[in-house]
């Protein structure tokens, strides 16, 4: 029996030390099998946070557990964007871009913030309830993305009101033109209207534009002013003849009348006129001469009445001859030898005086000449004036036509020789 009892004793402890032995292979294997599994099913996961990256592992294809089990926390605002696992690559990448806050002010003052990563302006303050305006305005633009560091400033639109016709009208202004505004009420401006700021003017506090209506009523007279007829003389045409130098022309003057209503009270009266056609005064030359002049040269100090100068230094009365030279003959006083000069004593008329010859019985006249040569009969005090016809060629009968005149020579100015 002892022994029965020693061998049970034995076999006890025998069973003990296999199951511990079972227990510490199992153990062992599972480890094992754990591992291996573990190093089967990893993923890699490339975590691209702004400027840091870094290559994790996780059994995990969730990109928030992914981040949990990482320590990686994320804001509200934040993107995370992940490529997940593909059969033909096993590292993933996720990418983390963090959002900003921007400012929001309105009017310069603080009303809260915002928070963006690539949103315009207009997307962010309508994500975060911001209402806006149709004419409120931002800085920046409604359109622009703003960056890290900026402000979004909102300007509210102010009250403009515009009496026109009657009535008053108010539109949201926010730096527009006063031309703007009145576009933006429908009011339309004709030409004689008035308004009480200039029109290119940039209204930037809410403030009254005043339109006023002008009406400009206007009446015309139109009448005629005649002519007047004005007499000349004509000392190259003979007693007696006349010719109409200008023909008359009647003028036309328009006389208009503007009153000025200001939304339908009479402000003003204006007349003006005008000439619609000036008028011309008929001129009529009327003769002066006894006899037509041969030298067909005047001058305006030689006044005719009667046919003779009123206004003369000296008359010398006595002969006249007449006499031509060849073509380009100059005189003994240098001067061109042409209708219009003569010949005479230089010691009783001297050169380069203007003289004007006419017949003694106003049967004939030379007219204007000038003192410029002189001659035997004239030094010798027979023949007081020897008159120039012309050149030989064409002139010499008319020079036999004058033959031998009586005649009186008005010395009209005289020369200083």
């Amino acid at each position: 029996m002892f022994l029965r009892l020693k061998n049970t004793k034995f076999s006890v402890r025998i069973s003990k030390n296999i199951a511990l032995k079972m227990l510490l292979i199992f153990g062992s294997v599972f480890s094992v099998f754990l591992m291996t599994g573990l190093l089967y099913f990893r993923n890699d996961v490339k975590i691209v946070d702004g400027a840091s990256e870094r290559i994790v592992y996780t059994v995990n294809e969730d990109p928030a557990q992914i981040l949990n089990e990482n320590f990686i926390d994320v804001g509200p605002y934040d993107r995370v964007d992940f490529t997940g696992f593909t059969d033909n690559e096993k590292t993933a990448v996720l990418t983390i871009t963090r959002s900003f806050a921007v400012p929001v002010t309105c009017n310069g003052e603080k009303i809260g913030e915002v928070y963006n990563i690539d949103s315009t302006v207009e997307q962010l303050l309508e994500q975060f309830g911001i209402e806006m305006g149709e004419f409120d305005g931002t800085t920046p633009s409604k359109d622009s993305v703003p960056t890290e560091g900026s402000v979004i400033d909102i300007k509210r639109a102010y009250d403009v009101v515009i009496e026109a016709d009657g009535t008053k009208t108010v539109v949201k202004c926010l730096d527009n033109t006063t031309k703007e505004l009145l576009d933006r009420a429908g009011i339309t401006m004709d030409e004689d209207d008035m308004v009480s700021e200039a029109i290119d003017k940039v209204i930037t506090e809410s403030t009254t534009i005043k339109v006023s209506r002008v009406l400009i009523k206007k009446s015309s007279v139109t009448r005629y002013v005649p002519y007047e007829t004005k007499y000349v003389a004509d000392n190259l045409s003979v007693i007696g003849t006349s010719e109409v130098r200008t023909d008359g022309v009647d003028g036309i003057e328009r006389t208009t009348t503007e009153v000025t209503y200001i939304d339908g009270e009479k402000t003003g009266e204006s007349v003006f006129t005008e000439i619609v056609r000036e008028r011309v005064d008929e001129v009529i030359a009327e003769g002066k001469a006894v006899a037509e002049p041969y030298c067909k040269l005047d001058d305006p100090s030689i006044v005719l009445e009667n046919g003779r100068p009123v206004n003369y230094e000296y008359i010398i009365s006595g002969k006249a001859t007449a006499y031509t030279a060849p073509m380009g003959a100059y005189t003994a006083s240098g001067r061109l030898a042409e209708i219009g000069t003569c010949a005479v004593n230089p010691n009783v008329i001297p050169y380069g005086s203007l003289c004007y010859i006419v017949g003694q019985n106003d049967d004939i006249c030379y007219g204007y000449a000038i003192a410029a040569d002189t001659g035997d009969g004239m030094m010798d005090g027979t023949i007081p004036v020897d008159v120039y016809m012309g050149n030989r060629e064409d002139h010499y009968y008319d020079s036999c036509q004058w033959g031998l005149q009586y005649v009186d020579i008005y010395v009209i100015k005289v020369g200083n020789g």
